[in-house]
């Protein structure tokens, strides 16, 4: 993992190095869908964001760390690639705009449980269409270092041991989910995964569409 960089006490940025299962299918509906517009939460230095770019969409990034820089490195002007550096518990002003898609890897399980659940439900607002999301598992090798597993949701936000800051580079408090624990609070935030899976690495996908009343 040594070519792997991390930012700020939030694990290693994986978008940079590669493009992960899920981000591939996002990818592919982008293809199926060009000129979609994305919103990508929790976006790191943007290596999934310009990729998504590159296959027809446009793309608003979004994340707390200062990526500025790095996004305007890469050339494209805001219609196509725009990067808002704010806390994505809140959302700001994109809470006035509209989305077709929104992805958001590795990144919820940084919010408390209601904080997230509370994110989730302002992006049914805001996304059109479908949702692509993630997040480390309790059975993860990183939940294997998480003293909080037993905890119930609402309290359940708490660091990684000393072994587990090291190894995954994870500073920062995190609330891990089950896979059911998550089915559930996508499904309490009005959202119905499509798809859900648990990853060879114990983290947790879902592709999932806004539930219909």
């Amino acid at each position: 993992m040594a070519d792997y960089q991390s930012f700020d006490g939030h694990g290693v940025d994986v978008a940079m190095n590669r493009a992960d299962s899920l981000d591939k299918q996002v990818l592919a509906y982008i293809a199926d869908n060009p000129g979609c517009r994305v919103l990508d939460l929790g976006s790191g230095a943007g290596g999934q964001s310009v990729r998504m770019v590159e296959v027809g969409a446009t793309v608003v990034a979004v994340d707390q760390f200062d990526f500025s820089e790095q996004f305007s490195e890469y050339g494209y002007d805001d219609e196509r690639l725009r990067f808002v550096c704010e806390d994505i518990a809140g959302l700001g002003q994109l809470k006035e705009e509209q989305f077709d898609v929104s992805v958001c890897q590795r990144t919820i399980h940084y919010l408390r449980y209601e904080q997230a659940l509370t994110l989730l439900k302002q992006l049914r607002g805001i996304v059109r269409d479908k949702l692509f999301i993630s997040v480390t598992g309790t059975g993860s090798l990183v939940g294997d270092t998480y003293p909080a597993s037993g905890m119930p949701l609402p309290d359940r936000f708490a660091s990684l041991s000393d072994l587990g800051k090291e190894k995954f580079s994870i500073h920062e408090p995190v609330c891990l989910y089950s896979e059911d624990e998550f089915k559930q609070l996508l499904s309490d935030a009005g959202w119905t995964p499509e798809v859900s899976k648990v990853t060879a690495f114990g983290n947790i996908q879902a592709i999932c569409k806004r539930t219909t009343s």
